[in-house]
């Protein structure tokens, strides 16, 4: 909270003595969403679940109480980081959303909420079971279970009744944006009055709001089919549904499209040319120069924002913003679709690599301080550079001279690349530089995007964690310019995971991963107790790496154990759990030291 200068205390603490007037309502508890994270927020929900509860017991059939109450309960969520408490929330959210459609099966609300619920869910399971939750907290897990033991299965049973529940919600949101539509816009001359200047424009914000309304069910569509793709054994069926989701993604840029909808943001769209015009996006692989592929690593810094103003808020729903929400999970489909590729292939498929991130630079293009843009982008050039480690590593390819012969081309015709594609050719652009020069360049843009992220967000611990994962697996590559950097680039990942772990020290337990809600708090995201620790392993291991540095490895090991660390952890983690920055040499490493009695 930041303090001011030159006022008097004792001025402060009066008015502060005034403001602190206990919430007496519903709509007075439901101001928690005013703070979007933090204890307040938290305290503020819960009473509102309080009195939701009090309410349903005079009043067991009133579906809006109930719908309410599971809305309550999905918004807790969010304030959890005990995977046994999430899932015990989504299980009592669940079944509040069932027994308010009961009542009123057409409610769209009920119907998006419950199939957000059910994603989320699907999403957990199958990371921990259902026999880790405590359910006598919240309510009766059994009545949502599917009967199926295998999480996989039952998070793909999950999914599919997901998808079906958005797709009732669209229809009754596609009708009622319709009629409104009519009554805005008649079409009949005798239909056709004037109208009061304010009445227009308050029919034209409904207007947007509901189409607004209707994208976002169109991209949570698309979000389910995008895991459910990703989650079935089937090749042909992940495909299918790859393909179900980029339709609804079509229909979502349709109705972004609409004049009708947007009249007042044609011209603007028109001026900065944005949209959906993929070519006009920036090339992401032309960023850098040959100057910047072979210099020198420059030394990480401690993190201060370089953006101070406030933007201003607005009622209105906003075109561009949906655009950029639809962009964005274009983004993530393809880049679920690139990872599915590899595993049912085995080869890497540049070309949805670069798809997606055209998608990322339409965004970024638009509002170049998106955090969750900018960590996507990260994210996917990271990833695109690990495939191509990997293949270098499983293939034996003189990455010095460029072999490339397994790198797959995208069928643009189908926009689906599950099946095995036509070699590259040789005289491709990418094909002229080496593989080493390729994967260095990668993680250099990449490194970037998170710097730009932080820039917006200097205290946002997620992506402080990631700038020491992505430093730290820079220099263990083997080409010439990161054995050049190596010391830097180690020197740097300690930097930025010991930044990691002080941020996450100040925060405490609270809401939000990189680009979710940080902005709101300053830049400063909560982490929960999994990510702390891994944050001092990541950190523990990078400082095994450095000459000297064998006091501050044990020093931060303490820490993880002092925090929570046990023995198991680390057995789990080398038994086949283990991430892609934690090594298996080091696993074994810290577990001899634990079981010395570290």
């Amino acid at each position: 909270m930041k303090k001011h200068i030159g006022r008097s205390g004792a001025k402060d603490k009066k008015k502060a003595a005034a403001a602190a007037k206990e919430p007496q309502t519903w709509e007075e508890y439901m101001e928690g969403e005013r703070y979007a994270t933090g204890e307040k927020a938290r305290r503020y929900y819960e009473k509102a679940g309080d009195m939701y509860h009090k309410a349903h017991r005079l009043n067991p059939q009133d579906a809006d109480i109930i719908y309410n109450l599971g809305r309550i309960l999905y918004i807790l969520v969010d304030f959890t980081f005990s995977p046994c408490q999430k899932l015990s929330l989504l299980n009592a959210s669940i079944l509040r959303f069932r027994k308010a459609l009961n009542y009123d099966p057409d409610n769209a609300d009920s119907l998006f909420n419950l199939g957000q619920a059910m994603a989320t869910h699907a999403d957990l399971i199958q990371d921990h079971t259902e026999d880790e939750e405590h359910d006598h907290d919240h309510g009766e897990s059994a009545e949502n279970s599917t009967g199926v033991d295998n999480p996989e299965e039952q998070a793909a049973i999950e999914l599919q009744e997901a998808v079906a529940l958005f797709e009732r919600c669209f229809v009754l949101q596609q009708r009622d944006l319709f009629e409104a539509v009519q009554l805005a816009h008649p079409t009949e001359e005798a239909d056709k009055v004037e109208k009061p200047e304010g009445l227009a424009e308050q029919e034209q914000r409904e207007l947007s709001a509901q189409a607004g309304v209707l994208i976002d069910t169109l991209i949570s569509t698309s979000q389910a089919l995008t895991s459910l793709a990703f989650s079935v054994e089937d090749p042909l069926r992940a495909k299918d549904y790859y393909k179900q989701g980029i339709d609804k993604l079509e229909i979502a840029l349709g109705v972004a499209g609409d004049r009708l909808l947007w009249p007042q943001e044609d011209e603007d769209e028109k001026k900065k040319g944005k949209g959906r015009d993929l070519d006009a996006a920036s090339s992401t692989l032309s960023l850098l120069g040959d100057d910047e592929m072979d210099g020198e690593i420059a030394p990480a810094v401690r993190p201060v924002s370089v953006f101070r103003e406030a933007e201003p808020s607005s009622e209105t729903v906003k075109k561009a913003e949906k655009l950029c929400d639809i962009h964005l999970q274009y983004s993530n489909l393809l880049s679920s679709q690139s990872d599915r590729s590899f595993q049912d292939t085995g080869k890497i498929n540049e070309d949805l690599y670069e798809a997606s991130l055209r998608h990322l630079d339409i965004v970024l293009g638009q509002q170049p301080r998106h955090v969750e843009a900018l960590c996507d982008k990260g994210d996917m050039l990271g990833s695109w550079a690990q495939g191509l480690v990997a293949y270098v590593i499983d293939t034996g390819a003189d990455s010095e001279n460029g072999a490339d012969s397994e790198v797959t081309a995208w069928d643009s015709a189908s926009n689906v690349a599950l099946a095995e594609a036509p070699k590259r050719e040789v005289a491709s652009a990418r094909s002229q530089a080496s593989l080493s020069k390729r994967i260095w360049q990668l993680f250099a843009l990449a490194t970037r995007s998170f710097l730009s992220a932080l820039e917006v967000e200097p205290q946002n611990t997620s992506i402080l964690e990631k700038l020491g994962d992505i430093h730290w697996t820079r220099s263990r590559l083997g080409s010439a310019v990161a054995v050049k950097n190596r010391a830097q680039l180690l020197n740097n990942a300690n930097v930025y995971y010991r930044y990691a772990w002080e941020s996450c020290r100040e925060t405490g337990a609270g809401g939000g991963a990189a680009g979710a809600g940080g902005a709101s708090n300053g830049g400063q995201d909560s982490v929960d107790e999994e990510q702390r620790l891994e944050i001092l392993l990541s950190w523990a291991q990078v400082l095994r790496a450095m000459p000297g540095r064998q006091e501050d490895v044990l020093r931060v090991l303490k820490q993880w154990k002092r925090y929570g660390g046990t023995k198991q952890m680390l057995k789990d983690l080398i038994e086949g759990h283990a991430s892609d920055i934690l090594q298996e040499d080091f696993l074994e490493f810290a577990l001899d030291l634990v079981r010395k009695g570290l």
